[in-house]
């Protein structure tokens, strides 16, 4: 069962056939479950990001240290509690197959409670694949507990009986295959939480999710917001695409990727890491069935501006808003501009500032964070492109006056 499987779907166009790989190899020589744990830890950093994912915390006590999880993968609020389990040798006896099973998933999950309570009694520092150390609140996170099942031979037709309403348990292969497919650790997060609670035959979870793909497409759009402007465009995307995260314009998918990457490599003050990582997750939050299009457009952005040769500043500007976000949501300015210096960062500030205050002023969330993302093309810096990144948080108190003159500024230079 921990094989790949080939599936057929049908949709309006006809019937598509998918192939889900295989999980990877694990190494030979490391035992099988130590590998099986390090490659679910490395399949999150890979294909979503390492900052959300976090190495097991450790637990002292009179007998000694024990390892508190699996892995964790924090999000946007969401902190998944990872137990792995491992087959060494599995028989062709499908009922003792079962048994194991049903014996390490129910182990798994209590484990998993274990360490979600632990992590719930106090702030507890932990380290994530980045390398750098953050102090996580556990009673500030909503909890999914995971079980992953590193097993060749699952019975078919085996189900988990009994999942609590806050836990998952997949194969090993199908977490690669939803990391594969969304390269977003915030939308594998949010699959989870919408499927959690559901058994499923185990090694079925790509037929869930492509189901549940299906649905999506013929989900109803949000209702336009009295907010939205003339010439803006509402667009409701799948949360579960159909097809794999940019599979049709890969280097366009990966802009956005490669901002966050940017902006994870920039020097903070070790005590504002979790910042960071907020921040990352906000970025993350723009719908992965968006990402190539967005990319795009700031690829033909950057053509332009990369190729400006007046001395005059060139600007464009994309703006993602969140029509039907929870509090981790974020406006996102993303400005290209021909030049990084005063002037530009001057304007780019203005510009985030005045869509903070705009959207504060129709959001019900008092602490709203805006995110600004501007490009520019690198002179001294020996790279083809900078990237500028500021927050802002809250009221920012801004004069009525000067909220009608950067936005009367704004209006007749700024295009986008």
């Amino acid at each position: 069962m921990s094989d790949g499987i080939t599936l057929f779907i049908e949709t309006d166009e006809g019937v598509r056939q998918r192939t889900i790989q295989p999980a990877l190899p694990l190494p030979a020589d490391v035992e099988r479950g130590i590998a099986a744990e390090d490659a679910i830890r490395a399949a999150a950093a890979i294909w979503g990001m390492p900052d959300f994912v976090f190495e097991p915390a450790h637990e002292t006590s009179g007998s000694g240290v024990r390892e508190v999880g699996d892995g964790v993968l924090i999000t946007s609020g969401t902190a998944v509690m990872i137990q792995s389990k491992s087959r060494h040798q599995s028989s062709e006896l499908a009922e003792r197959e079962a048994n194991w099973l049903t014996k390490n998933i129910t182990k798994g999950f209590k484990q998993g409670a274990g360490s979600i309570r632990f992590l719930s009694t106090r702030p507890v520092a932990m380290r994530n694949r980045r390398g750098r150390t953050v102090t996580i609140d556990g009673t500030a996170l909503t909890w999914v507990s995971l079980v992953l099942v590193d097993h060749d031979e699952v019975p078919e037709g085996y189900v988990p009986s009994d999942l609590p309403p806050d836990a998952v348990v997949m194969l090993r292969r199908d977490w690669e295959f939803l990391f594969h497919q969304l390269r977003s650790t915030r939308s594998v997060v949010g699959y989870l939480r919408r499927v959690a609670g559901e058994s499923i035959a185990l090694g079925t979870e790509p037929v869930r999710y492509h189901e549940l793909a299906l649905e999506d497409l013929n989900v109803e759009p949000v209702p336009t917001p009295q907010w939205v402007t003339p010439g803006a465009t509402l667009s409701s995307v799948p949360q579960a695409p159909l097809d794999a995260a940019g599979v049709n314009a890969t280097v366009a998918h990966f802009v956005l990727r490669t901002i966050q990457e940017d902006v994870a490599q920039c020097t903070v003050p070790a005590e504002e890491e979790s910042v960071r990582i907020d921040l990352l997750s906000r970025l993350d939050s723009i719908p992965v069935a968006s990402r190539s299009d967005l990319g795009e457009r700031l690829l033909a952005y950057m053509t332009e501006a990369r190729t400006w040769s007046k001395r005059s500043l060139i600007t464009s500007t994309r703006i993602y808003l969140p029509v039907a976000g929870d509090e981790f949501d974020s406006p996102i300015v993303f400005m290209i501009a021909s030049r990084l210096d005063d002037m530009t960062e001057m304007v780019f500030r203005a510009r985030v500032e005045l869509q903070h205050h705009d959207f504060l002023s129709v959001s019900a969330n008092d602490d709203l964070i805006t995110i600004g993302v501007l490009l520019t093309p690198g002179t001294s810096s020996g790279r083809e492109w900078d990237t500028t990144f500021i927050a802002a948080r809250g009221p920012l108190d801004l004069e009525d006056e000067y909220v009608d003159f950067i936005r009367e500024q704004l209006t007749n230079t700024l295009r986008g």
